[in-house]
C-alpha cells in the first residue's frame, strides 16, 4: 500500500511540474509577442517628425522706462468770481444775458435806489445849509461875537451830514453791480421788478484768458513730483490728443483725511472745449527704471504658477525645426497700450515668441514666421 501511494504521489508531482513549465512557456511567448508589437509601434512613431509650431517672434533689448501714476484733475480759472449783492432791493435793470461775455466795468445788475437818492438829495440840502451856518459862525468868531463852542457845534453838524451823505452814496453804489474784468457769465433767471435778498448769487464770472489751473492730488508716498515738472493731461471727449501742463505750486502739508497732497499745474493756451469745472485725466511721471523690456501682450502668458514667456533657443542638430521653446517665468509690470512692461526674467538679445505663443509648450520645437530685432511683428499666421 505504501509503495502504491508513493507511486501516485510522484506521478501527481510530475503532472504539476509539466503544467508549470507549460504556463511559463506560454507566458514567454506572449511577452515576446507584446515586445514585438511595442517595438513596431515605437518604430512607427519614430518614423514621423517631432511636433512643432510656427510663431512670430521679437528680439528684445533693454530700455529705460519711467512709470506713471494716473489720477483725475479739475480745471479751474485763475479769474473766477461769484458776484453777489450786498444789500436787498428790487431789480431795476439787467445788463447781461446768461452765458454772454462781458467787458470789464460793464453793468451786470442794478437795484432800485430811488429812495436812497431822494434821501441823498435831502441831505444835500441840509449839508448846504450847514455849510452856510458854519461860515457865519466862523465870521462871528473872528469878530468875537460867537463862542468856541458855537463854532465846534457848527463844524460837527456839517461833518455828521457829510458822513450820512457818504453812507447813502455808498449804499447806492452797492446797488449797481459791474464786471470787475472781462469774463464769461453763467445762466440766470432774473427779471426786472424781482426782489433780491442780500447775498443772492447773481452770476459766476470766469475770465476769458486761455490759461487755466489744473488741480489734482497725489498720495503721500509719491514724492518725486517737483515744482516745474510737466504732467500729461488727457480726455477722450475734451482733448483730441494729450497735452502738457507745468506744475506751479503745491500744498505745504498733507491732508490728514485723505493722506494726499494737492498740486496745481498751469495749462497754457487751453483748447476751446475746456471750461472751468471740467475733469481731466492726469499722468504723473514717477521714478525711472532701467533694464526693462517691452513685449506685445500676445507674448506674455499666465497660469496658476504665474506669468511666463517662451524663449526660443536654437534646436539641436538634426531637429525638425530651427528652435526649441523654453518656458521662462517673468516679472510683469503695467500694460501700456498693446504692450506689457517686463521688469525681469529675460535678457537682452533673447528671442521671444509673440503671436502664436499660446500654441507652445515647454521643450516644443518651433519655427519663426518672421522676426525683426527691436520690433514686434503682429501679422496673422
Amino acid at each position: 500500500m505504501i509503495e502504491k501511494y508513493t507511486q501516485r504521489s510522484g506521478a501527481g508531482w510530475r503532472r504539476w511540474l509539466w503544467l508549470l513549465l507549460l504556463c511559463l512557456v506560454i507566458s514567454l511567448l506572449l511577452a515576446g509577442l507584446k515586445y514585438r508589437q511595442i517595438s513596431e509601434a515605437i518604430a512607427f512613431a519614430e518614423s514621423f517628425p517631432e511636433r512643432s509650431e510656427t510663431v512670430n517672434a521679437v528680439t528684445v533689448s533693454a530700455q529705460n522706462w519711467r512709470d506713471t501714476y494716473r489720477t483725475i484733475a479739475e480745471v479751474r480759472s485763475p479769474q473766477l468770481v461769484e458776484t453777489r449783492n450786498e444789500v436787498e432791493g428790487m431789480i431795476k435793470g439787467i445788463g447781461f444775458a446768461g452765458g454772454d461775455n462781458v467787458l470789464s466795468g460793464q453793468l451786470l445788475l442794478e437795484l432800485d435806489s430811488s429812495e436812497e437818492k431822494a434821501q441823498l438829495r435831502a441831505l444835500g440840502a441840509q449839508l448846504e445849509l450847514a455849510n452856510l451856518q458854519l461860515k457865519r459862525t466862523q465870521e462871528l468868531r473872528r469878530k468875537s461875537l460867537a463862542s468856541k463852542d458855537d463854532l465846534d457845534r457848527a463844524q460837527a453838524d456839517k461833518n455828521v451830514l457829510a458822513a450820512n451823505a457818504a453812507a447813502l452814496q455808498a449804499r447806492i453804489s452797492k446797488k449797481i453791480l459791474r464786471a470787475p474784468f472781462d469774463a464769461r457769465t453763467d445762466l440766470h433767471n432774473f427779471q426786472v421788478g424781482q426782489y433780491l435778498a442780500p447775498n443772492t448769487l447773481i452770476t459766476t464770472l470766469s475770465g476769458l484768458q486761455a490759461d487755466y489751473w489744473v488741480d489734482f492730488q497725489l498720495p503721500q508716498d509719491i514724492t518725486t513730483l517737483e515744482i516745474g515738472d510737466q504732467v500729461t493731461l488727457s480726455s477722450r471727449s475734451l482733448l483730441a490728443e494729450p497735452i502738457e501742463a507745468q506744475v506751479i505750486s503745491a500744498d505745504s502739508r498733507i491732508d490728514p483725511l485723505s493722506r494726499s497732497r494737492s498740486y496745481r499745474a498751469l495749462l497754457q493756451n487751453a483748447p476751446p472745449a475746456l471750461r472751468p469745472g471740467a475733469v481731466l485725466d492726469v499722468s504723473v511721471g514717477l521714478q525711472q527704471k532701467e533694464n526693462i523690456f517691452r513685449l506685445p501682450a500676445s507674448a506674455v502668458r499666465a497660469d496658476l504658477q504665474g506669468d511666463y514667456v517662451y524663449v526660443l533657443k536654437s534646436a539641436e542638430n538634426g531637429a525638425d525645426a530651427a528652435y526649441r521653446a523654453e518656458r521662462r517665468p517673468v516679472i510683469k509690470g503695467p500694460a501700456i497700450a498693446s504692450e506689457i512692461i517686463i521688469l525681469g526674467g529675460i535678457e537682452s538679445g533673447e528671442l521671444i515668441a509673440t503671436l502664436g505663443a499660446f500654441k507652445l509648450t515647454d521643450g516644443m520645437l518651433a519655427n519663426i514666421a518672421k522676426t525683426e530685432a527691436g520690433e514686434v511683428n503682429e501679422q496673422a499666421l
